[in-house]
């Protein structure tokens, strides 16, 4: 048996790394988006905004989404998606998961390609009335490192993420 673990940066306001970490817990058991079979929230990898490494991190995540949607694009590019009007024929299917990931990267949705998320908005991206708020009282302000697990009964760890490919039949 193999682990998937799935690592995300969160962004969140909050007094201390404590609060902040309840709060993650929480959002991550509650979630309907995305089901993980452990959270592992990480003090030692999670900056406040008074570190240094702070806004270098939160410009790495919001990169690492845009880099995301870019790769997502290419597929889809890749599988003859040229235009919008291509849209309309599209079947269910990898081309519509394709589409289906990247509506939720653009559109807030946390899910598994999520690599920063922030809780405070519930988005990808940052506003800039945050941004202000963020750089006016900095030490509100925390990313904090979460990695979500996901066991699977294969070895291939992967598997675990393609469980409705198997309804029915067999996992081997």
């Amino acid at each position: 048996m193999e682990n998937l673990e799935i690592s995300h940066d969160i962004l969140l306001a909050g007094s201390d790394f404590e609060s902040c970490r309840k709060r993650a817990k929480h959002f991550f058991d509650r979630t309907m988006l995305i089901r993980y079979d452990e959270v592992l929230i990480l003090e030692n990898e999670s900056v406040n905004g008074d570190d240094k490494e702070f806004s270098t991190r939160l410009q790495e995540g919001l990169a690492a989404n845009h880099q995301a949607v870019g790769e997502l694009l290419r597929n889809l590019k890749d599988e003859g998606f040229d235009s919008l009007e291509d849209i309309q024929g599209v079947e269910k299917g990898y081309v519509s998961k394709i589409f289906h990931t990247i509506a939720h990267l653009l559109d807030g949705f946390i899910g598994i390609d999520s690599r920063f998320y922030n809780l405070e908005e519930d988005s990808h991206g940052i506003s800039r009335d945050l941004q202000q708020k963020i750089l006016s009282e900095p030490q509100n302000y925390w990313i904090l490192k979460v990695n979500g697990r996901i066991a699977s009964a294969s070895k291939d760890p992967f598997h675990a993420l393609r469980t409705f490919e198997w309804k029915g039949k067999s996992n081997d």
